[in-house]
């Protein structure tokens, strides 16, 4: 099963220069063994906008996730967990 936040769960994230997340905290710190994938998507800009940068990364322990950074802000998120 496959669990979806499709408007994040906050999360603190320590990241590395280049701003990929390096380990998050959610239930417990987990540190990020390998990142897939990293795309941005930037849109609604004419209504509201949404430009937020994503990771899908795999954690030491044994996580699949989808985290995301709210450009705007900084703040950090949760969105996908797939087990």
């Amino acid at each position: 099963m496959t669990y979806l936040w499709p408007d994040g769960l906050p999360i603190q994230v320590e990241s590395d220069e280049q701003g990929a997340p390096l380990c998050f905290t959610w239930e417990g710190t987990h540190k990020v063994d390998n990142i897939a994938n990293r795309w941005r998507v930037d849109d609604d800009w004419w209504r509201g906008r949404v430009w937020r940068e994503y990771f899908k990364l795999t954690t030491d322990t044994g996580l699949l996730v989808i985290l995301f950074r709210d450009v705007l802000s900084g703040d950090w998120f949760l969105q996908r967990l797939y087990d």
